[in-house]
């Protein structure tokens, strides 16, 4: 048996793509010097689904993949889905097994996730591959503008799995992209990446520098995103346009999402119903991307408190140019940000993302070289077609889909990670803006500028000055940090001014009482590879009071 080309002490290494509706997995190989994606029951993607059912001894077992998804259809009170938009949120997930409640934290259904992918690779490995040993590490991908709490919280679920601690890496979706791409570039490239997936969307924009006889760098020039704009906000319309014809047909008596309401149909029926609502959304938003026309049948679609049968087509333009009509399951803040909005206008909201991470890098459309698609909802012909009207040229064509290139990025990145002398293009991890913090009179205080490569220990850089108490008998002092996310910020002296963006705040307190200015405090910003910004201020003093703050949102 193989090895993969790995020492035995270093272990396996594996690239998760962990998605919102969809999760891929890649591994390195070292002897042959490619990729492969672990398949899931016949396919490259896995749905980030799991279903909660009883065994025989009462405990509760695990169904994941597509066969969770399909039983969600039968079971919806005992699956969970999308839980990686729930990742960073402090109320538990609760879900009903035989009419019994159970509660898990979001992170705990992840990790289920996780361990799931993590015991298929090593049979991938040992049965397709030939190969043997254990994966005791791996590279995750995060969207680029994760919060520190989702980080922390899927760094955790992956410990939770079984992965060592010391060998979780959390890295960029846009840069996974960017290394899969940059394998066998031979020129100097300015490339927007455009990752368009289930939940998320992000856009960044890296410069990759390319010398004759050296590997390719690749470096990010800014970044921007949307942690709530996805694919699954295209399945919407399309629900939205099947539950426009079920609301005439049944004359507005009922609602399907009002749990509370007693309307002749039961709470079990209404899940089971808008589960399969979403379903059929889905996979008719799929044919729509390679057909004009496609036919929605839902018969029955319910049978209480009398049958309702639907039967509709649905054409591409029908799709595209309908704007939202029903909250449905979403929660307010989503509902106001989408209600009449279409797929049109969906895509156009990621142009205006664009634009700013354009003007966030200093680049003008122009100067980009090629676009990257990624994520399965860039598959889309209208997202092409607009993209390639804005850029007005034809985004760069994969020889791998879009839905795994972050997946086969996150297995370059083990790669890096594991040897890191070895050739192949690299990501240098650098500060994207210059970051500082508020001193009196509103001015800003730069503590790290923009550029600064991170070493892979971290980067740890103090103020360049003590602050000082400006009032007699202080024993207080807040501490604000914030970002400069223009990229000329020679002119910013104050916090209020263009591009100055509040990251976070925290207070020192315990200052000894003295005189104004006779007290000091020192200011030290850390910042790991996995981009987590931690921020201490500390009292000069003897007792030295200290202060940390983990800052929420980087960039």
């Amino acid at each position: 048996m193989g090895r993969l080309g790995m020492e035995t002490e270093k272990g396996l290494y594996l690239g998760i793509d962990f998605g919102t509706t969809n999760s891929v997995v890649s591994i390195y190989n070292y002897d042959g010097d490619e990729v492969f994606t672990v398949g899931f029951d016949g396919a490259n993607i896995l749905p980030s689904a799991v279903l909660f059912e009883k065994g025989e001894d009462d405990k509760l077992n695990n169904i994941f993949g597509i066969l969770a998804k399909e039983g969600a259809i039968i079971y919806p009170e005992s699956t969970v889905l999308s839980v990686k938009r729930m990742i960073a949120a402090e109320q538990s997930v609760k879900v009903t097994v035989d009419k019994e409640q159970y509660e898990f934290k979001p992170e705990a259904i992840a990790a289920l996730i996780l361990r799931y992918i993590k015991e298929q690779a090593d049979a991938f490995v040992r049965e397709q591959l030939k190969a043997s040993g254990e994966f005791s590490g791996c590279v995750i991908t995060v969207p680029a503008n994760s919060s520190d709490k989702h980080k922390k919280k899927m760094k955790e679920a992956a410990v939770i799995a079984g992965f060592q601690e010391e060998s979780v890496f959390l890295r960029l979706e846009p840069a996974a992209a960017a290394l899969t791409y940059a394998q066998n570039l031979d020129e100097s490239r300015t490339v927007m990446v455009y990752d368009f997936g289930g939940g998320t969307f992000d856009a960044c924009v890296l410069d990759i520098k390319c010398i004759e006889n050296d590997e390719p760098v690749i470096s990010i020039l800014a970044t921007n995103g949307d942690s709530y704009l996805g694919g699954n906000d295209m399945d919407k319309v399309i629900m939205d346009i099947i539950y426009e014809e079920f609301v005439k047909q049944t004359e507005n008596n009922f609602d399907l999402f009002d749990l509370s309401k007693d309307d002749g149909i039961s709470i079990k029926s209404k899940k089971m119903a808008v589960m399969r609502l979403g379903q059929v959304a889905n996979q008719a938003k799929e044919r729509l991307s390679t057909v004009a026309s496609t036919k929605v049948v839902l018969s029955p679609f319910l049978l209480e408190p009398h049958p309702v049968n639907i039967n509709i087509d649905i054409s591409r333009d029908d799709f595209l140019n309908h704007k939202r009509i029903h909250r449905m399951d979403d929660i307010e803040e989503i509902f106001v940000k989408m209600q009449g909005k279409s797929p049109l206008d969906i895509i156009e909201e990621t142009v205006k993302t664009i634009e700013s991470c354009l003007e966030l890098s200093g680049k003008q459309r122009q100067e980009i070289d090629d676009i990257v698609l990624v994520g399965g909802t860039s598959s889309m012909p209208s997202v092409s077609d607009r993209i390639k009207d804005y850029f007005q040229k034809e985004p760069f064509k994969s020889a791998i889909s879009p839905a795994l290139s972050i997946s086969a990025g996150a297995a370059y990145y083990c790669h890096q990670i594991m040897l890191p002398n070895q050739a192949g293009a690299k990501v240098v991890e650098k500060t994207v803006h210059p970051l500082g913090i508020e001193l009196s009179g509103r001015r800003f205080l730069e503590v790290v500028s923009r550029d600064i490569e991170i070493p892979l220990e971290g980067l740890v850089i103090e103020a360049p000055a003590l602050l000082e108490t400006n009032f007699d008998d202080l024993t207080s002092m807040a501490i604000a940090v914030y970002e400069a996310t223009m990229s000329d910020t020679k002119g910013v002296n104050f916090v209020y001014e263009k591009g100055m963006k509040r990251l976070g705040g925290t207070t020192l307190r315990g200052i000894p009482q003295n005189k104004k200015g006779e007290e000091k405090v020192r200011v030290v910003f850390t910042i790991t590879q996995d981009n987590v910004l931690t921020v201490e201020a500390k009292c000069m003093n003897e007792e030295g009071t200290i202060t940390r703050l983990s800052v929420d949102k980087m960039y």
